[in-house]
């Protein structure tokens, strides 16, 4: 029996226009509101930005933000793991070593440097709600999530590589095809699915989840059926029990209609 059913948003549920057919998921959300079904969004992207994504009904909505670290339903934030003081600037140092721009997500903001071109700056505001420039990291007062690194899509396996070799005490993942999250080793979106599930009574058995990038396989591995899409990262699609349509396609949708038995 499924009670919870997750999604990524960027590259799984969100199209190439960061929308997705409203009409459609209105009938299944309402069907699995009947059932006592729970949507959960679990995406390594900021809370804020993705309480915009569902209005009107985002108060009916778990959210597993930032990889797992900070889980909320709706707009009330129910568990937050940020960094360590240490491990932050331990990532601050790696993300020195090499020659590409920086996000870093925090509670509040998410923050970059005001030395990046500003085509980089307006990017990231496609993805975070709250963004601040600063001249300095050390300028930030927050209680700090991950850092992610902005890699050209034919360099960021190598680079991806090269961290984990380097620096095995720290967890790396792809969160797209040119960006690399660093956070605490082991944090991943499962375990914002576990803390979920210990809280509602529900069993990894009775998940299903959809995911495309590296920052989805810990989840897709957790829930008792997992998706990815045709797009998705070669890792994504191995840690899949299934692949299905793109989300131009509105593939993950059209994948729910089909476990809920929709016509």
């Amino acid at each position: 029996m499924i009670k919870l059913i997750a999604t990524d948003m960027d590259g799984t549920w969100l199209n190439d226009q960061k929308d997705y057919d409203h009409a459609l998921f209105a009938r299944e959300f309402k069907e699995m509101q009947e059932r006592n079904i729970e949507f959960v969004v679990a995406s390594g992207n900021q809370h804020a930005n993705l309480l915009t994504r569902f209005p009107g009904i985002e108060d009916k909505i778990y959210f597993v933000a930032e990889n797992g670290a900070l889980v909320a339903k709706g707009k009330q934030i129910l568990h937050v793991d940020s960094l360590s003081d240490e491990l932050y600037h331990t990532l601050l140092k790696i993300a020195a070593e090499y020659p590409y721009p920086v996000i870093v997500m925090g509670l509040v903001s998410a923050y970059v440097l005001s030395s990046n071109s500003s085509a980089y700056v307006q990017e990231m505001r496609k993805y975070v709600e709250h963004l601040e420039v600063v001249d300095s990291f050390n300028e930030v007062h927050d209680n700090i999530f991950k850092l992610s690194l902005n890699v050209p899509v034919n360099k960021m396996p190598q680079v991806l590589t090269e961290l984990k070799q380097k620096y095995p005490e720290i967890g790396f993942v792809s969160g797209a095809a040119d960006s690399i999250d660093m956070q605490t080793k082991g944090m991943n979106k499962a375990v914002g699915l576990k803390y979920l599930g210990q809280k509602l009574g529900i069993k990894p058995s009775e998940m299903i989840a959809f995911g495309d990038s590296g920052n989805d396989v810990g989840m897709l591995n957790y829930v008792g059926r997992s998706f990815a899409t045709s797009t998705a990262l070669k890792e994504a699609k191995r840690a899949a029990d299934q692949i299905i349509g793109s989300c131009n396609e509105s593939a993950v949708q059209k994948e729910i209609l089909k476990l809920l038995n929709i016509n």
